[in-house]
């Protein structure tokens, strides 16, 4: 069919008026006072339910040691980071402010690792986390973890202190934005400067705010497991009536599913999980595993003689069934560089899910079935963070000193 060219002049220029509306003005702050557009490098990659909507290039304190992603806060106003040697970072976003700084190193986390111990309040005007003496230079454990409150203004609080019989608070692990968390006592004694037994290590649900344990369970009680197990990994959720659930990583291979008020079990995903990041579904009725798909071959880094990477070809990621974990379904393809997954995050109506890509790229994807409906480009070479905002409609990735928000259009 043809068009005069005045009437086809119309109709161009009113699927351009279509698509500008659709897509919405990107927003860009602090990314080179308009000597560098990050604009065109962030677009989603093909057409999608997701607009582009907003870029932010964060200040934030350089480091030449392991960092992790920005955090935005559930108001996306603030960022924060933790640095393994010089602790804590709140940044606002949007505008020139510089940086809060909280010292203080925390014995034995590594930020690429995920599972900080520092979350957003529900408020957004502050960070829950931790405080902990450490020796210097060597990092060992002076002390146990002490939790704070980080204000966005700089100023901070000692939170009450939790306790436990079964030794000191070494590892926490928040759930969602409330206060509620699970603590490990007694689990890190060998890290202590002088060393102790941890005669018995003990998992317990948590309300910091208040300093109470809501319940406790020793490791050596829970069928299974050996009284020196070690967490790898937590990933948790509130259900409606807001009780706790959780599903934990047991070095080096096992799974322990705890929903509050009842005992941990075992539960078998076919997956080992060492290594192996994984987010729950709202509710925790499933569990979105990531399978770490990469080439093989040898890594010499800048030898031009350096032989390339053996593509391998297979799971990307799989979505088991919870208790009994049976696979409900496989997003398959093939890595044809090294690549190492990213921790994966699953929409608040259990619509959609992030993950990371073997292309180094993020994707949208359906949780029904594990179909891609879009791809979004990383905004950092390294290990990024992604999420969804509370009320799933709009989601974002961060990298290095960057965040970009993206808005659910469709």
């Amino acid at each position: 069919m043809h068009f005069p060219a005045g009437l086809a002049l119309v109709l161009l220029l009113a699927m351009l008026s279509i698509s500008e509306a659709r897509a919405g003005k990107v927003a860009t702050s602090g990314c080179g006072d308009g000597h560098y557009d990050p604009v065109p490098a962030l677009m989603p990659l093909k057409s999608g339910p997701l607009a582009l909507a907003k870029i932010f290039c964060l200040k934030i304190p350089a480091s030449n040691f392991p960092v992790s992603p920005p955090q935005p806060s559930p108001d996306h106003n603030s960022v924060f980071v933790f640095d393994s040697i010089q602790g804590l970072s709140i940044t606002r976003t949007g505008t020139a402010a510089g940086s809060q700084q909280f010292d203080g190193r925390i014995t034995a986390v590594l930020p690429f690792m995920g599972n900080v111990p520092f979350a957003w309040s529900n408020d957004s005007r502050s960070v829950l986390g931790v405080r902990q003496e450490t020796a210097k230079p060597s990092g060992f454990a002076l002390g146990s973890l002490r939790p704070f409150r980080f204000h966005i203004n700089g100023t901070n609080e000692k939170l009450a202190e939790l306790s436990s019989s079964a030794g000191p608070l070494d590892e926490i692990y928040w759930i969602g934005h409330t206060g509620l968390a699970i603590a490990a006592f007694g689990t890190k004694g060998a890290y202590y400067r002088p060393d102790h037994p941890d005669l018995k290590p003990t998992i317990a649900f948590v309300d910091v705010r208040a300093g109470k344990v809501i319940q406790s369970v020793a490791i050596a009680d829970v069928p299974g497991l050996a009284v020196k197990s070690r967490i790898n990994g937590v990933a948790s959720g509130l259900d409606v009536r807001g009780n706790a659930y959780a599903l934990i990583t047991i070095a080096p291979n096992q799974w322990l599913l705890w929903n509050q008020g009842q005992l941990p079990r075992l539960v078998s995903i076919g997956v080992k999980p060492r290594w192996t990041p994984y987010a729950l579904s709202p509710g925790g009725k499933t569990v979105l595993v990531m399978r770490n798909l990469s080439a093989t071959g040898v890594i010499c880094e800048l030898n031009p003689r350096c032989p390339a990477p053996t593509p391998q070809s297979g799971a990307i990621a799989e979505l088991h069934e919870l208790p009994s974990g049976r696979l409900l379904w496989t997003l398959t393809g093939t890595a044809n560089t090294f690549a190492r997954s990213d921790v994966p995050s699953v929409s608040p109506n259990n619509r959609f899910a992030l993950i990371s890509m073997p292309t180094g790229t993020v994707a949208l994807i359906s949780m029904t079935n594990g179909a891609v409906l879009q791809e979004l480009p990383k905004p950092w070479t390294s290990e990024c963070a992604m999420g969804f905002s509370a009320d799933g409609k709009t989601i974002w990735i961060s990298g290095g000193s960057r965040i970009v928000f993206y808005k659910l259009i469709a």
